[in-house]
């Protein structure tokens, strides 16, 4: 896992990465959406390790059979 990014840092990665995809970001709402882009950060770095097989669910399941009445259509 990579070091995490100083506040300054990810400050500026976000105001980079809003110009390239052409985004102003409201002086006013810059804090909040700098807060959420950091969790985003946070919850993609998670989701993002490996994983074993036991992770995995063991079931899968099917909707067909549960509907009220046992009726299609």
């Amino acid at each position: 896992m990579t070091t995490p990014l100083s506040d300054d840092d990810l400050r500026l990665e976000l105001d980079i990465v809003a110009r390239k995809a052409g985004l102003t970001i409201p002086a006013d709402r810059h804090d909040a959406v700098l807060t959420s882009y950091k969790e985003l950060k946070r919850m993609t770095a998670l989701m993002r390790q490996p994983r074993g097989a036991a992770a995995e669910p063991s079931n899968i399941y099917s909707l067909v059979g549960s509907r009220r009445g046992g009726r299609h259509g």
